[in-house]
């Protein structure tokens, strides 16, 4: 039998709003932006476990003191090095397909989850992606073999941190975008800053109810109903991460275009 798990990957040092896996949401309510996580993934039928990875660092010991309280199965690794941080709890927990998921993305949804478990198992693929959805409710699906191959082989530093981007671009794996339409798409469900929160804690406000996750669907007809909420993190940005230098040497070029850059781009 298969085993299929997800791994919650968390940690409290965020540069832009410090703390946030654990700050209630919404705002006035008893339940964590991390706990809404572990909630749609343990309703999510396809997976046997839920793990909230976070690091060795005293500084989450929080997270550790959270997981105990609420009976969650909590696991700590290397701070910086998170490829290791997954295989470890994969390894450990003994699971043979992993559902990455994060601490900061409380949208996300167990029906996602599902299709995409279902979709790599179809398909018989290394790594899912799902696209198309909200940024911080798209989810990514990959098999125990290639996480291992990857923390075996990946070197750069970006593919230590961020998990997938060395089997995203490496030759060998068998990689499936699975694409979901949604009337949404363009808007931010991440919760990075705080407007992000604060955008978060309004849906929640007035969509949530305990029990019940706040869908697609609904935050559609919220935002057509008032518009204006969407305006509230439009201008914050997602820190991008790149599968090689000349990528990232491209996305540069375009920024210094755009903004009439020009010397600094010529020495580029």
């Amino acid at each position: 039998m298969v085993k299929v798990g997800s791994i919650i990957q968390v940690r409290l040092c965020s540069e832009r709003l410090p703390g946030k896996a654990l700050l209630p949401l919404p705002f006035s309510g008893n339940t964590s932006l991390l706990e809404h996580v572990v909630t749609h993934a343990q309703a999510a039928s396809t997976l046997q476990q839920t793990i909230v990875a976070t690091t060795t660092s005293s500084a989450d010991d929080a997270i550790e003191a959270f997981c105990e309280e609420k009976a969650i199965t909590c696991m700590r690794g290397p701070a910086d090095d998170v490829l290791e941080r997954f295989r470890q709890a994969a390894y450990t927990y003994k699971l043979d397909v992993i559902v990455r998921l994060t601490g900061d993305n409380p949208f996300v949804m167990s029906e996602t989850i599902d299709q995409a478990v279902n979709r790599l198992l179809e398909t018989g693929s290394d790594y899912i992606i799902t696209t198309g959805l909200p940024l911080g409710t798209n989810v990514e699906v990959f098999t125990r073999q290639a996480l291992e191959a990857a923390a075996a082989e990946a070197t750069e530093a970006a593919d230590r941190e961020h998990v997938t981007p060395y089997i995203r671009r490496t030759a060998g794996f068998k990689k499936q975008a699975f694409p979901f339409p949604s009337p949404i798409e363009a808007l931010r469900l991440t919760v990075d800053y705080p407007t992000d929160y604060a955008l978060a804690s309004l849906i929640m406000e007035r969509l949530w109810k305990p029990g019940q996750p706040v869908t697609n669907e609904q935050i559609a007809a919220l935002l057509q109903e008032q518009p204006w909420l969407q305006e509230l993190n439009a201008a914050n940005s997602q820190r991008q991460v790149f599968n090689s230098e000349e990528e990232e040497m491209a996305a540069a070029k375009m920024l210094l275009q755009a903004g009439g850059f020009t010397r600094a781009l010529r020495k580029l």
